[in-house]
């Protein structure tokens, strides 16, 4: 599909082991990523050597950005990218989706998290103002020729949000709804922080960000849902705590309903 051609109900769909390395890139890397991911089929190999290109008109549009904002972002979202990892533990490792001439693959032992790079290259035009992407053939498994385990978000709604920890619950959200957890889910309170990259690590050690759950409402979730509902078919989203150990919340439960015909302006 070409970017001209996407619709309000233009998805895109990667697989649920990425989704943790998504949540810490940057918004403009994401909104990159997803529109390249938005031309491909997920049910289909990507044809060797393809090539996804995304114009800085075509970025403003979908993200609902000035022109100028667009050509600094793509130009700094191609940077970001073609050095952007994938941490992945070797035991849970995709194997490459083999092509005529492939040896066999031979999974890694160890059970250390192995590196992979997300794009073969990132090309920036300046004067053309767009970027075209290669993905490395490490990446394919992940966004294409998926079956189970897989995130589906809303191209318009990934690329409209603006905020990060917005962006990052839309992504769990629309995780669950893939489970089928089309109305409602429980969540730990760390497994949620962890879920939105609301952490630290210092020598090996996690530390949580926002220790007392009303500052956790009030900065984070709070401000995402008015985001999410504001800006997503993601309608009516509530948080209630389920759960409580010596007074400290320490389990969510999210409710939401799914406008399924949205419209976008623009679209």
């Amino acid at each position: 599909m070409k970017l001209s051609n996407i619709s309000s109900k233009t998805k895109v769909r990667h697989k649920t082991d990425i989704n943790r390395t998504l949540s810490q890139m940057p918004l403009s890397s994401r909104r990159v990523l997803f529109m390249a991911i938005a031309q491909l089929d997920s049910k289909r190999l990507i044809k060797k050597g393809q090539v996804f290109r995304i114009y800085a008109s075509e970025y403003a549009k979908i993200a609902k950005l000035e022109v100028n904002t667009a050509y600094e972002q793509l130009k700094s979202a191609a940077l970001d990218l073609q050095k952007q990892l994938i941490g992945i533990p070797k035991d849970q490792l995709l194997p490459p989706i083999p092509r005529i001439g492939d040896r066999p693959w031979v999974r890694p032992v160890g059970t250390g998290i192995r590196m992979l790079n997300i794009t073969e290259h990132c090309d920036y035009e300046e004067g053309d103002g767009f970027v075209d992407i290669g993905f490395s053939r490490q990446m394919e498994p992940y966004i294409c020729m998926i079956e189970g385990n897989y995130t589906t978000q809303v191209l318009l709604s990934s690329a409209r949000l603006r905020d990060t920890n917005a962006s990052n619950l839309y992504q769990l959200i629309r995780q669950k709804i893939g489970e089928k957890k089309e109305r409602f889910f429980d969540i730990g309170v760390d497994e949620f922080k962890d879920e939105l990259g609301l952490f630290t690590v210092s020598n090996k050690e996690k530390k949580y960000s926002y220790s007392l759950f009303k500052d956790l409402n009030k900065f984070v979730i709070k401000k995402s849902i008015d985001t999410i509902t504001s800006t997503t078919e993601i309608k009516t989203l509530t948080v209630e705590i389920i759960e409580r150990k010596r007074r400290k919340a320490t389990r969510l439960r999210f409710k939401y309903q799914v406008d399924e015909q949205m419209k976008f302006d623009g679209f």
